[in-house]
Order: C-alpha cells, then sequence, then structure tokens
C-alpha cells in the first residue's frame, strides 16, 4: 500500500460511536479478532486481580505452564519496571499422569504445604485448562480442607477456555465479595466519610499506573474523607471485610469496578459512584461530586473543586483557547483509555476527537463505557480502516499509519495532535499518556500535565521523527508485522522461574527451598 492509498479505499467504517455500536448489536460488523490479535486467557486475568491481594497465595492447579506464563507475560516484566520484588505462583505441576490419574492428591499436599510453611492469610486455589478438562474435584478438596487450614481459602475456577480473558476480571471481583463481611452499625459509623476505590489491578508488580491511583487518594483526602480501600491494589484481608461498610464505592476503571461495585451493591447495599476514568476536569468533577454525595460532604467537594481548579485555571484557559477546534486523533489500542481520553478533549478542550482503530470487537468487551459514553451525551466519531483487521500489530502497522495518513490528506502538523502509542510513527505531534509515569493524567493536575503535553509536542512539530528508528521497527521487508516490541531485551529469561510443587518428591516440598 502507498501513501497515495485514498481514503474510500481503506475505510472499513467511518461514523459516530452510537451508529458503530448498533451495527456490532446487530450482527452488521464482523466483531471477531483476528489471529494476531489474541487476547490473554481467563486464567491469567483472573491471576492478575488475584496479585493484588496482600499476603495471599495463588495456586495454580495445573501444568506449571500456565503459572511460567502468568509470570513471563506480565509479573517479571512488571516487577523491572517499577523495581517491585517479585512474587511467586505457586504450581501444582500436573503432568501427563496426574491428567490420566487427577490431580487432586497434588493439590491437597500443595494447600497444606503453603499454609504451614507461609501461614498467608489467603490462599486462591485456579484452575487450569487441564484440571478443568479432567474434571478434578477442587472444590471438594477446598472444602475439606477449611477447618484444617489456618488461612481463608477460596477455588477461583478460571480454566482458559471457560471464556474471554474479560471473564477471569469479572469472575474473581464477584468472588471477592464472599471474603467480604455485612455492613453492621459499628463498622458503617466508622467508615461514614471513607470511601472504597474499586476496579484496580495493581499487586506487588505494579501492573497500573499507581500516580493515578494516589492523585485519587490525594483528592478523597483533601476533601476530609478516607480511604478505607483499593481494591485491588495492593489491599489486606481486613480492608476486604470491612469495604462493605463505608460510605461509598468509586470506580477506578469503570468496566471493572463497575462488576464489583455492582456485587457489592446487590449484596450488602453500598452504595456505588460508578463514572468514567477521570481523565480532565469534567469527568474530575463529576468522580468528586458523586462521592460526595454518599459522604454527605457536598460542600467539602466544592471546595476542593473550586481550590483544585483554581490553582490551574489560567493555564487550563489558556490551553483551550488554543486547542479549541483542532483535530485529535485518538488510538484505540487500549479502547476504555481511549474513551475517557476522547471524553476529556472534547469536553476540556474544545477539539475535534476521532477515535482510530476501535476494534469492532471493543464494542462488546467495553459495553459499559460506551454505555456511559452515550448517555452522557458523548457521542465520538470512529474511523475503522483496513489494517486494522488484518493479521498484525495495528497499533504499530505501516498500513493503518498510511491509512491515517489518507485519511488526514494534507497533514498540518500545527492543527492535528495524534494520542496514542509511540510505536506508531505519523507525521503530525504525538502525545502518548502511556509515558507519563511519574506524575498523574487523572484529576485536575492530570489535565493540566495533558495539556501541557499537547501544547509541547505541536511547539516542536516542526522537528522531523526519526527515520533511523522506523526502519528499525518497520524493516523494508516486513509487510508492517515487526514492531518495536521486538527490540525489547530477554532479561526475565535470566530471572527465577515461579515455585513449582514438586509432585514427584511426594513430600510436599517446594522447589525453592
Amino acid at each position: 500500500m502507498s501513501i497515495e492509498t485514498t481514503f474510500s479505499d481503506s475505510i472499513v467504517f467511518h461514523g459516530p460511536l452510537s451508529e458503530l455500536y448498533q451495527l456490532a448489536k446487530e450482527g452488521k460488523i464482523k466483531t471477531s479478532l483476528q489471529g494476531s490479535h489474541t487476547r490473554p486467557c481467563k486464567f491469567w486475568t483472573a491471576t492478575k486481580i488475584l496479585s493484588g491481594i496482600q499476603n495471599s497465595v495463588i495456586i495454580a492447579h495445573g501444568p506449571s505452564g500456565c503459572a511460567f506464563g502468568v509470570k513471563k507475560a506480565y509479573k517479571l516484566t512488571n516487577s523491572r519496571n517499577s523495581g517491585s520484588p517479585y512474587e511467586a505462583v505457586i504450581s501444582t505441576n500436573i503432568d501427563m499422569k496426574g491428567v490420566v490419574y487427577g490431580g487432586e492428591k497434588e493439590l491437597r499436599g500443595a494447600i497444606r504445604e503453603v499454609d504451614n510453611k507461609y501461614r498467608p492469610d489467603v490462599i486462591f486455589v485456579s484452575t487450569s485448562c487441564a484440571t478443568g478438562i479432567i474434571g478434578d474435584n477442587v472444590d471438594a478438596v477446598v472444602d475439606s480442607l477449611k477447618d484444617e487450614v489456618n488461612a481463608e481459602i477460596m477455588t477461583i475456577h478460571c480454566e482458559g477456555f471457560a471464556g474471554e480473558y474479560r471473564s477471569g476480571f469479572d469472575l474473581v471481583f464477584k468472588q471477592l465479595v464472599r471474603l467480604m463481611e455485612p455492613r453492621d452499625p459499628e463498622r458503617t459509623a466508622a467508615l461514614a466519610k471513607s470511601v472504597n476505590i474499586v476496579g484496580g489491578k495493581m499487586g506487588p508488580e505494579r501492573t497500573e499506573v499507581d500516580t493515578d491511583v494516589k492523585e485519587l487518594v490525594r483528592l478523597v483526602e483533601g476533601m476530609g474523607a478516607h480511604i478505607n480501600s483499593v481494591i485491588a491494589g495492593n489491599c489486606t484481608l481486613e480492608e476486604l471485610k470491612n469495604a462493605p461498610s463505608v460510605a461509598v464505592n468509586c470506580t477506578l476503571c469503570l468496566d471493572l469496578g463497575y462488576t464489583i461495585g455492582k456485587e457489592m451493591k446487590e449484596t450488602f447495599g453500598t452504595p456505588l459512584n460508578s463514572t468514567i476514568l477521570p481523565y480532565g476536569i469534567s469527568a474530575t468533577e463529576r468522580w468528586l461530586r458523586e462521592a460526595a454525595k454518599y459522604l454527605g460532604m457536598e460542600a467539602e467537594a466544592e471546595a476542593l473543586i473550586a481550590s483544585e481548579y483554581g490553582a490551574i485555571q489560567q493555564e487550563i484557559e489558556d490551553a483551550r483557547a488554543q486547542l479549541e477546534g483542532k483535530l485529535a486523533i485518538v488510538e484505540a489500542h487500549d479502547a476504555i483509555k481511549a474513551l475517557s481520553i476522547a471524553h476529556m478533549l472534547e469536553k476540556d478542550f474544545g477539539m475535534r476527537v476521532v477515535i482510530y482503530n476501535f476494534h469492532p470487537w471493543s464494542t462488546e468487551a467495553r459495553e459499559t463505557s460506551i454505555d456511559y459514553l452515550l448517555e452522557t451525551g458523548m457521542d465520538p466519531e470512529v474511523l475503522i480502516t483496513k489494517g486494522t483487521l488484518k493479521f498484525g500489530k495495528y497499533e504499530s502497522m505501516k498500513q493503518t499509519e498510511e491509512e491515517l495518513l489518507a485519511f488526514l490528506g494534507s497533514v498540518d502538523p500545527v492543527s492535528t495532535v495524534y494520542f496514542g502509542s509511540s510505536l506508531s510513527y505519523p507525521a503530525i505531534p504525538v502525545v502518548d499518556l502511556n509515558a507519563i509515569l511519574n506524575r498523574p493524567r487523572f484529576g485536575f493536575r492530570g489535565s493540566l500535565k495533558v495539556a501541557q503535553c499537547i501544547l509541547t509536542s505541536m511547539q516542536y512539530s516542526f522537528r522531523p521523527r526519526s527515520w533511523l528508528t522506523k526502519k528499525m521497527v518497520f524493516p523494508e521487508q516486513s509487510q508492517g508485522l515487526a514492531s518495536a516490541s521486538s527490540l525489547t531485551p530477554k532479561w526475565s529469561e535470566e530471572a527465577p522461574d515461579c515455585t513449582l510443587y514438586a509432585a514427584e518428591r511426594r513430600k510436599g516440598r517446594c522447589m525453592m527451598n
């Protein structure tokens, strides 16, 4: 494909989000992912949430490769990026013999060993594809040991084949509610000015940008309220037990937070403040005001909003004067984030937003966020080109980049900004919010930071991007399949492996002794 490609040649969909959403619901646009867009399995995502519970141990009941995949895919990587310690996932290491005759004996031994050796607060037994298929009666094993072990113990049926990746998040968030204790007058009085932030997935290996969470905590405390727990963001069993008695649950991620918030509301009656990711001023104000209603702190919230906004008002108004009417292309590799950023750019800065590469699959996976956005009157423009549906990494493909340039026509670098991955190289200013790790993107201060990033990118738009790097990322014969991720060193191969329950020893010993 050449840059002369016309827009009409490459278009799959161009129109409002509501129209795409309706087409997907009616089955008039294909929503399945192509082979190169495979997502993590249910086991993987369930483990990611479980990693956010302090003093807990996850026993992966299955072949060691399942635990290894979790370790390799994100735990070690995030340990490296955040400088935090790696926490092992223990495996029962089921082999061919176990698949034929069952692995319940190994599981029973692993549970006893973990409880005796590590004394965790909670043991989570997560099932794999293998043990799900052979039908190991994991629930019976766990139930039989409940009175014997000191830890709370829970089975998580998260066989990878049993649901798409999102179902792992939902499953664990619903099950965590079983560890909670009902509201009672004493706790409710003690936590009357407290909130939970729900929908996080931050274990010791830190899988989200914690500066955003810290900013929300700062704002809640600035209002005079308190945080009981960030679920699941390194929270304790004690925090979980108390969680239903707070004044309100506030969602961090709308989609994930809604799952546990809805479950807690139905089970315990805990109120839910469910809003979009608080990118930007208008979203942050709504997030705070909704929380304040349940806290009975409306006046305090208004005082905080006035103070926070007053501190940045002049700079925000100056930025809006410069950005209003300009075009923002928002890459939708992370659909929830793209919708939230679109909300901010249009509401706060008056920009025209086009969400690019919003894969039709996201209309099903991100229903909660889309519904919220449409209900609040936002209906951003969506552009999907053929490259998005091709085999490859579409957020960094030559084809999608050239299709975008064909859509833009003559590029004016002072009137167009690209919000997306630095793996893309369109000849327009790029703002990569994933690169802002040491400062919040949420809240009032985050809004100012984003505005400054946009203005800086435009200010330096005269500087050409590095074509040397582009040649490294996109070799001439690569057909767009290579990406910068291929340049990542394979350092993790040198790191220690996960703990394995050594079934072959039959003495209940871990290999990390």
